[in-house]
């Protein structure tokens, strides 16, 4: 089993938020959605999602569930940060 450091721990607890935030973001342009649109669809207001694509908040695997599933893309490419689908 490998041991995280703290500054790895650290590192991935600011960098994640920022790239689930970049890739909603991406996948709401690509639907060509508002926040306040995308908001509606998941029964959050354009403000979180706001939060959501600054990094300023992280979401829990249920709103990225939603999320996900309101702009009809797969799960796994909210988290397979290397690649850009088609």
């Amino acid at each position: 089993m490998i041991q995280l450091s703290d500054a790895r721990l650290l590192e991935l607890k600011n960098s994640i938020p920022e790239k689930v935030g970049e890739r909603v973001r991406y996948f709401r342009e690509l639907n060509n959605l508002t926040q306040s649109q995308l908001g509606a669809l998941v029964g959050s207001d354009r403000q979180y999602i706001y939060k959501i694509e600054k990094g300023k908040v992280t979401p829990n695997v249920v709103t990225i569930s939603e999320l996900a599933i309101a702009m009809e893309v797969d799960l796994k490419y909210f988290f397979d940060f290397e690649i850009t689908p088609s």
